[in-house]
């Protein structure tokens, strides 16, 4: 069994995988497009991150989402085509925004 494509195998469930959207390193494609890479370090990161500094309650978060919601929108319905760098920002900060609002609507009802 060769990992690389086993692990290719599993990403492509959460994830389009197309060449020309995703990073490579070596000529080899990473097995999530940049946009889901951005998202999931985000994801990792915050959770981390959480264990340690308190995030502030306040509906500023959810203007994290409108990038990455922008970005895809005008991509899937105008010619525009963005870059991987401005897709993994954007997907990183959507990530962040995930993790922030799980924390202030998920913990606070606990």
């Amino acid at each position: 069994m060769n990992l690389y494509k086993d692990i290719f195998y599993l990403a492509g469930f959460i994830c389009h995988q197309k060449p020309e959207r995703s990073f490579h390193i070596s000529h080899c494609q990473l097995p999530f497009c940049a946009r889901c890479c951005g998202i999931i370090i985000s994801v990792i990161a915050s959770f981390i991150l959480a264990q340690f500094v308190a995030f502030p309650m306040n509906a500023l978060a959810f203007l994290l989402f409108v990038p990455m919601i922008v970005d895809g929108l005008v991509q899937k319905y105008t010619d525009y085509e963005s870059t991987n760098f401005r897709r993994f920002i954007t997907g990183f900060l959507f990530g962040f925004a995930y993790v922030y609002v799980f924390y202030m609507f998920g913990l606070n009802a606990l």
